[in-house]
């Protein structure tokens, strides 16, 4: 489903673009990065701040050595994620600001209002006008909003792959694309740099503990990166004048994006030579066919069960369960290559498609889930775009895997085991805001 007008949701990629936004502030002289964060917001400080907090600065915030990570916003009634960042949950100080090293997306979202706030525009408009319409990319691209109506700044750009590829040279370029000076090299450099230490991120060997810069991650090789949940990665390697993008979805996968890093290095970079590589029409079009061939992932099992004509049609009814599930049965064609997962749920009948040992493409059944604004749920009867695979593990044990491709990512797998009449059924989901009620485990028994 994916090929390069797709715009991907880029998670926490979209921190490395707020921090340049950030830098153009600087450069106009409408900000200074060592002044308190919260002396650009009088407005969101309620009755108490600690003193810590009310003195971090800007490049503290940056550099995300900050006095601690702020409250899961979606857990939160409060729709202004900035209000939120100062009084929520504020009472006690973890560690003074520019000390220890935290992951902090709070504080990105923070650093995203100041643009708005100071540029006037949204951070995407503010970019846009800036860089990317210099670049001649990010035509469709779009960043999500939050439930107040701010851009989502620390995890919510949309953009193509190319939209990535070129804003890094710019990156890599010192603020320089085609020749034209569009940003101050001196900030870049210093953004792309080890300004703090990170080894707190992850205490046994990693690609992302190299240091940080300004919402940038150092990596091997003199490289930086910008990262982005479920290994959406940018890499920028200047020593041999190289970007590598990386679109993805490996959540649920703690060590994926570890070897997606490491295999760039391992495989690309360290075989990168000096001199420019021929013209080869014939490994061109090996090249290209090898890439239109690519699938993407899906369950792999046995292609068929003595079990699937007793299975199909019949129906399980279900004991209370976190999901909600009253019922449940699959159904598949004559020859076994495909059916459907039928079941009832506290909205109402549903039904997944799938393919067995492929993905069948549709839009997953479940109402109510964010669309353009975050942490709002929909009530137009909008879905997620899915791709849904099957799998039979055993004679009488098979899988479900549902992947949600849209501009939200997460997966979902399901494991149904029989024995006699009854089922033992385990969900597991890795998703952010969603698919909540898919995960968990239950008991059924046949009923029809």
């Amino acid at each position: 489903p994916f090929d390069k007008d797709f715009c991907h949701r880029m998670y926490s990629q979209t921190k490395s673009y707020t921090a340049v936004a950030i830098g153009l502030l600087e450069e106009e002289g409408k900000l200074s990065l060592d002044a308190p964060m919260s002396s650009y917001f009088p407005e969101k400080i309620g009755a108490y701040l600690p003193r810590h907090l009310a003195e971090q600065t800007v490049r503290e915030m940056l550099t995300m050595t900050t006095v601690a990570e702020a409250c899961r916003w979606f857990d939160e009634s409060h729709s202004d994620r900035t209000y939120m960042y100062f009084n929520v949950n504020r009472r006690e100080e973890v560690h003074p600001a520019g000390t220890l090293w935290e992951y902090d997306s709070a504080g990105s979202q923070v650093l995203s209002n100041l643009v708005e706030k100071l540029s006037g525009k949204t951070t995407f408009e503010y970019l846009y006008d800036k860089i990317f319409c210099h670049l001649g990319t990010f035509k469709t691209a779009e960043m999500l909003k939050v439930r107040n109506g701010d851009s989502w700044g620390d995890s919510a750009l949309v953009c193509t792959s190319r939209d990535m590829a070129s804003f890094a040279r710019f990156v890599l370029c010192g603020g320089v694309y085609e020749g034209k000076r569009l940003m101050n090299e001196k900030y870049l450099k210093t953004a792309t740099s080890k300004v703090r230490d990170n080894g707190e991120y992850e205490r046994h060997y990693s690609p992302f503990t190299n240091g940080y810069g300004y919402q940038i991650w150092r990596t091997e090789e003199n490289s930086f990166m910008f990262n982005g949940m479920g290994s959406q990665f940018t890499i920028c390697s200047p020593d041999k004048d190289t970007v590598f993008v990386c679109t993805a979805d490996t959540q649920g996968s703690p060590f994926a994006g570890h070897y997606i890093v490491t295999s760039y290095f391992d495989i690309i970079y360290r075989n990168i030579g000096s001199a420019v590589l021929p013209k080869n029409p014939e490994k061109d079009k090996a090249l290209e066919a090898l890439t239109s061939s690519l699938k993407l992932v899906s369950a792999e099992g046995a292609i068929d069960s003595p079990f699937r004509r007793e299975l199909s049609g019949a129906v399980y009814g279900c004991k209370e369960n976190p999901m909600g599930i009253t019922e449940f049965s699959f159904v598949f064609s004559e020859d076994g290559r495909c059916g459907e997962f039928r079941y009832k749920n506290a909205q109402g009948d549903k039904v997944i498609p799938f393919g067995v040992n492929y993905n069948e493409f549709g839009k997953f059944p479940e109402l109510g889930y964010s669309d353009g604004v975050g942490g709002i749920r929909t009530t137009d009867g909008f879905t997620y775009r899915d791709a849904v695979s099957f799998a039979w593990l055993e004679e009488r044990k098979c899988k479900l895997e549902v992947q949600i491709i849209d501009r939200y990512f997460g997966n979902m797998t399901a494991y149904f085991a029989f024995k006699g009449d009854e089922a033992g059924v385990a969900m597991y989901k890795t998703a952010e805001d969603f698919l909540d009620t898919y995960e968990g485990k239950l008991i059924a028994k046949r009923i029809k």
